[in-house]
């Protein structure tokens, strides 16, 4: 039996769901079913799963963005929603020395990638991390993954050539201003290899987008 959360159960009075009626559920683990409404009721409602309509396996490679968020945060949401869609399995919000940014809703983010997988059909919902300072994200990142950190100023190799298949790997995206010279010298220090995203000097959630689409391309 699942019991929609407040914000399902509101989607469910939207599409004028009633009791008897079938609907789709996915557990954001990699499963879809289908169920049937059992219960409506005016503040909550019950599904009964009756089948395992498709099961999504895992990737076989994983991909880790940790990006400063933007100072408007549509652009921030912008870039959670595309990730989604395309195909991420971790995020993780940092904040530099030229964040102009600090705080972060990460309930508002995870309605946005909850909403991005469901359209999408990803069935498998990305790990959205606590908001982290550089520093202490240097600390705890994924020492399984390759290592990179997008910068505008140093003239090196393009990620698509980087990137391996069924290769983890973990992309640092800076903030409007970029990194500073500072953090650029922490990351490498750290095991981070510097990488270019060609010639344009792109706004933060372009980057992070573009960063989504060359990995999700390299794994076909």
């Amino acid at each position: 039996m699942a019991e929609p959360d407040e914000n399902e159960f509101h989607h469910l009075q939207v599409l004028r769901v009633r009791e008897g009626e079938s609907v789709y559920v996915f557990d954001g683990a990699g499963h879809l079913y289908l169920g049937k409404v059992v219960i409506m009721a005016k503040r909550s409602a019950s599904i009964q799963i009756t089948e395992l309509v498709r099961s999504q396996p895992m990737p076989q490679a994983n991909l880790h963005i940790a990006i400063a968020p933007t100072k408007n945060i549509e652009r921030t949401e912008w870039f959670v929603e595309k990730a989604t869609e395309i195909g991420i399995q971790t995020i993780t919000p940092i904040i530099c020395q030229r964040s102009e940014r600090r705080e972060l809703r990460l309930d508002r983010l995870e309605k946005v990638i909850l909403s991005a997988a469901k359209q999408s059909l990803h069935l498998h919902l990305p790990k959205l991390n606590n908001t982290a300072s550089f520093k202490d994200f240097l600390k705890t990142n994924d020492s399984g993954k390759t290592k990179f950190v997008a910068y505008c100023e140093e003239k090196t190799k393009h990620l698509k050539n980087c990137i391996r298949p069924a290769e983890d790997i973990l992309v640092m995206i800076g903030p409007e201003g970029d990194f500073t010279n500072e953090e650029i010298a922490l990351a490498k220090s750290s095991g981070f290899e510097t990488i270019s995203l060609g010639e344009s000097r792109l706004r933060t959630e372009t980057a992070a987008v573009m960063v989504s689409a060359i990995f999700n391309l390299a794994q076909e």
